[in-house]
């Protein structure tokens, strides 16, 4: 198929690769939007000082999306040309508004933790401590935000927001940090035992448990796995380290078990590939991304126990019932 993009009766681009025309006219529609959109746009946002973010805008032929964008120390209001993009966008936005108004108290409930916490936090993969700290105000912010009702789009919405933070985000940001002191605990641990094996039949094993351990602690994981699913972190670390434990003592069936896992594996990246952009942050597919965890649990740490019952076979349903 050849895609052939007009306006005004005027041939734009041409191609077959789709994805490449988007990027090829990227800059321009970014123009028009802007040019557009004057009067709807601005920066150096602190506080919610505007009415109402429409949800949609229109003028003419252009459709676009606005919504808050995070801009560091302050907050943008910019379009988007998708849907999808602005939600991301607008929860990024309105997390970084929060913050610059209530203090996350991160830095203190830092400096009170246990000797042992503080060493487990210093063994950390973000660029500094602050940076580590910030995430964990994130998360806490992200959880204040969605148990508030979600993302303001006006007034009135953010100042329930607000109010929900000044309540409850101090003492959620110390709940994250906690969890994450646990956590990083636990995948130091693992990432020693690691480091000390040595068994070349065992050596696809310990690649496994090393991109898993990468794929679990990584800078911006804690705001990216969330408040309420760090504790389940703290037990998919664990469960690296009883599979360590067990592995050698029989080889052969901590191979077959990991075959398992890399098959769900292969078709959970599979169906994510056919999914549009927008929807692979949907909550059907992130509830999938962490019952492949949960079933690695099942596999290699059985006395650790899961929340729910996980299988190959559940996954796969899983998968089929994601939207197309």
């Amino acid at each position: 198929m050849t895609f052939r993009v007009v306006d005004s009766g005027q041939v734009l681009a041409t191609g077959k690769d789709l994805a490449a025309i988007q990027q090829q006219l990227r800059p321009r529609l970014e123009a028009a939007l802007t040019e557009a959109a004057r009067g709807i746009t601005r920066s150096g946002m602190r506080t919610w000082d505007l009415g109402s973010l429409p949800r949609v805008f229109t003028r003419g032929q252009v459709l676009a999306y606005p919504a808050l964008a995070d801009a560091g120390d302050s907050v943008d209001v910019r379009l988007f040309d998708t849907e999808a993009a602005a939600a991301d966008a607008m929860r990024l936005g309105t997390r970084r508004l929060l913050l610059l108004q209530v203090p996350s108290g991160a830095r203190s409930v830092a400096s009170r933790l246990p000797v042992s916490a503080k060493l487990a936090m210093s063994r950390h993969p973000y660029p500094s401590a602050d940076a580590l700290l910030a995430d964990c105000a994130a998360a806490a912010a992200d959880q204040v935000i969605a148990g508030a009702g979600g993302p303001a789009w006006d007034a009135a919405g953010f100042g329930r927001l607000l109010a929900a933070a000044q309540s409850g985000l101090a003492a959620g940001t110390a709940d994250v940090v906690s969890a994450v002191a646990r956590a990083l605990a636990t995948a130091h641990q693992a990432e020693v035992t690691l480091d000390r094996a040595a068994s070349p039949a065992l050596a696809p094993a310990f690649a496994d448990m090393r991109a898993q351990l990468s794929a679990l602690i990584y800078p911006g994981f804690i705001a990216e796995t969330g408040s309420r699913r760090l504790p389940d972190l703290a037990r998919y670390l664990q469960a690296i380290s009883r599979r360590l434990e067990k592995a050698p003592l029989d080889p052969g069936r901590d191979a077959a078990r990991m075959e398992i896992v890399h098959r769900v594996t292969g078709a959970y990246q599979r169906a994510m590939q056919n999914l549009p952009a927008g929807r692979r942050r949907g909550t059907g597919a992130v509830a999938v991304r962490w019952l492949i965890e949960e079933l690695r649990v099942s596999l290699f740490a059985q006395a650790l126990g899961t929340p729910v019952p996980v299988s190959e076979q559940r996954i796969q349903a899983a998968l089929d019932r994601l939207p197309g």
